[in-house]
């Protein structure tokens, strides 16, 4: 395509393409001029594609940063959950030993007592026997 060119149309389109320069004839000013016109709609079209692009970017951005949110939210549930359970099995196991110790206590208290009773029963059947022995 290119050898099928002409040299005006050469040093017109390398002028045109460069932006600047004026041709030799007046039909290059048109073309220059053509040529300029459309490097100003390509920048703008670039503009506007690089914007889109930015656009996209923070989009995606801020898919990223929603989807990480969550992903913290619901692994923030899940530990919460796991904490509570173990909170939940903590607190019931501490409730179980004091529950436990306490109920050791009473069967302490409890054997003390009948011991106790048992011992009194004993000097009472003692003391009973002395004051017969006394009186007779």
């Amino acid at each position: 395509m290119r050898a099928a060119m002409s040299t005006e149309e050469e040093t017109m389109m390398s002028q045109g393409s460069a932006g600047g320069g004026v041709a030799a004839s007046s039909g290059g000013v048109a073309v220059t001029a053509a040529a300029t016109e459309t490097e100003v709609a390509e920048e703008e079209q670039l503009g506007s594609a690089e914007t889109e692009e930015h656009i996209q970017r923070i989009l995606l951005t801020i898919d990223n940063f929603t989807r990480q949110v969550s992903e913290m939210l619901e692994t923030g549930r899940a530990m919460f959950r796991d904490l509570a359970a173990d909170f939940e099995e903590r607190l019931c196991s501490i409730h179980k030993e004091r529950v436990e110790h306490w109920e050791e206590m009473i069967r302490d208290l409890r054997a003390r007592d009948a011991a106790n009773e048992q011992a009194r029963a004993l000097l009472h059947n003692a003391q009973l026997q002395l004051l017969h022995t006394v009186r007779d």
